[in-house]
C-alpha cells in the first residue's frame, strides 16, 4: 500500500512539476523579451499631437491623480477625453472642476450602449471620434503617467517605426489582500498569456495592455477603430491584435516607474476582475475556465500536500525520491512571483500564502464558468454580456 501510494504521489508531484517549469519559463520569456520604455532627451523641435483617452465607470478614487499626469505631460501636445461610461459616484463631478480648469480636458458622456457593444469600446469609440492628435493614448482612468511617459513613448514608435506600442505599467499591491491574490493572478494569466513574440515589430504578432496603447491615429482608423472590435471583452489585446493586421509594426515594453498603477482596491473588486479577466482570458469557456480553477487548486495545495505526506516515508527510508519534484513544485511558484516582482510590487513574504491567492482565483473562476455556463452571461461593472454580445467582433 504504501509502495503505491509512493508511486502515485511521485507521478502526480512530477507532473505538478513539469507543469509549474512550463508555465515559468513562458514568463521568463515573455518578461525577458519585453525591453524598458528607453527615455529621451528634450526636444526644442516640434512637439507631438498626442490625444489620450480613457473611459470612466466609478473612478472617482483615482481618477484625479490619473487625469492631472496626463495634463502634465512633457514634451507632448496633449489633449485628454474622458468618457464617463455611467457612473454613479463622483467621477463626472470630479472631471468637470478639472475641465473647468484645464480646456485641455473634454469630457463627454457616453448613454445609451448599441446592441453588440461591450461598454468601454463604445466609450473608447466615441472618444476617438473627437480626438485630433496624430497619436491615440488609449489607457485607464486610474493609471497615473510619469512627466515624461508618453513622449518617450511616441519617441520609441518613431524610431522604430511602430503603428501600436503597448507598455506593460508597474502594478502596485496596496492591501495584504492584493498582495497574496494578484501577483498570482498576474503570473498565471496576465504575463502567461502575453505572447513574447509581440515584443518584435516583424513577428506580426499582436497583444495590448489596457494602461498604455498607444497607436498612430491614421494607422488606428484605417483598421477600422474600436468599431472592429466593438464585441471584445479584452479590449486591450484586441486593439493589438487589430493594429498587427495588414502589416502593421508593434510592440511591447516595459514601464517600470514611468506608468504605474493600483488595478483593485477591495478583495471584492478583485474577486470580480478576475472572474471576468479569467473568462476573457480562455475564450469565454466555461469548460476551459472551470478546468483552470480545478486545476489550479491541485497545482497550489498538491504539492505540499505531498511534502506534508512523503515527510514521514523520506524520514522513514521509504521513497524518498517522492521529496524532490514535490518540493521543487512548492518552490517553483515562489520563484515566478519573486520573479513578477518586475513588473508588480508586493511584500515580498505575501508569496508564501501563494495557495490562499490560489483558492481566490480558483474560486473566482468556477464562479465565472458556472454562471456563464447556465445563463451564458457574464457581469462586469454593473452590466450583463451575453454570449452574443462577446462574439460579436465587428
Amino acid at each position: 500500500m504504501i509502495d503505491l501510494f509512493a508511486r502515485l504521489a511521485l507521478i502526480l508531484a512530477s507532473l505538478l512539476c513539469v507543469g509549474w517549469i512550463a508555465v515559468l519559463a513562458r514568463v521568463w520569456r515573455t518578461i525577458g523579451a519585453m525591453r524598458r520604455l528607453p527615455s529621451t532627451a528634450p526636444s526644442d523641435g516640434p512637439q507631438p499631437k498626442v490625444s489620450a483617452i480613457f473611459a470612466a465607470r466609478n473612478e472617482s478614487h483615482g481618477i484625479e491623480d490619473a487625469v492631472r499626469s496626463l495634463l502634465a505631460q512633457d514634451g507632448v501636445d496633449i489633449e485628454v477625453i474622458a468618457v464617463n461610461d455611467g457612473s454613479e459616484d463622483d467621477t463626472r463631478a470630479i472631471l468637470d472642476r478639472i475641465a473647468a480648469t484645464d480646456k485641455r480636458l473634454l469630457v463627454l458622456d457616453a448613454k445609451k450602449i448599441p446592441p453588440g457593444w461591450v461598454a468601454k469600446n463604445y466609450a473608447l469609440e466615441l472618444g476617438q471620434g473627437r480626438a485630433k492628435g496624430d497619436w491615440i493614448l488609449f489607457t485607464d482612468a486610474d493609471v497615473v503617467h510619469g512627466p515624461r511617459a508618453v513622449v518617450n513613448a511616441v519617441a520609441a514608435m518613431e524610431r522604430e517605426r511602430l503603428d501600436h506600442l503597448a507598455v506593460q505599467p508597474r502594478m502596485e499591491a496596496g492591501s495584504i489582500t492584493e498582495a497574496i491574490v494578484l501577483p498570482l493572478f498576474v503570473l498565471l494569466c496576465q504575463i502567461r498569456f502575453l505572447d513574447p513574440r509581440a515584443a518584435n515589430p516583424d513577428s506580426g504578432t499582436g497583444t495590448g495592455i489596457g494602461a498604455f496603447n498607444l497607436v498612430r491615429a491614421d494607422a488606428y482608423r484605417l483598421r477600422g477603430s474600436h468599431a472592429h472590435i466593438r464585441g471584445a471583452m479584452l479590449d486591450d489585446r484586441a486593439l493589438g491584435i487589430m493594429m498587427r493586421q495588414d502589416h502593421g509594426r508593434g510592440s511591447v515594453m516595459r514601464a517600470v516607474a514611468q506608468v504605474r498603477l493600483r488595478p483593485y482596491r477591495s478583495l471584492g473588486d478583485l474577486y470580480v476582475g478576475i472572474r471576468k479577466g479569467v473568462l476573457a482570458t480562455f475564450k469565454n469557456s466555461a469548460v476551459l475556465t472551470a478546468t483552470m480553477g480545478f486545476v489550479l487548486i491541485v497545482a497550489a495545495v498538491g504539492p505540499i500536500a505531498f511534502v506534508i505526506g512523503g515527510l514521514p516515508l523520506w524520514l522513514a527510508g521509504t521513497a524518498p525520491w517522492v521529496m524532490l519534484p514535490a518540493f521543487l513544485a512548492v518552490i517553483l511558484p515562489l520563484v515566478g512571483l519573486l520573479k513578477a516582482r518586475t513588473m508588480l510590487r508586493f511584500e515580498p513574504l505575501a508569496a508564501l500564502l501563494f495557495p490562499l491567492g490560489a483558492f481566490v482565483i480558483a474560486a473566482s473562476a468556477l464562479h465565472a464558468a458556472i454562471v456563464f455556463g447556465a445563463r451564458g452571461t457574464v457581469e462586469w461593472r454593473g452590466r450583463s454580456y451575453s454570449r452574443r454580445d462577446l462574439s460579436n467582433m465587428g
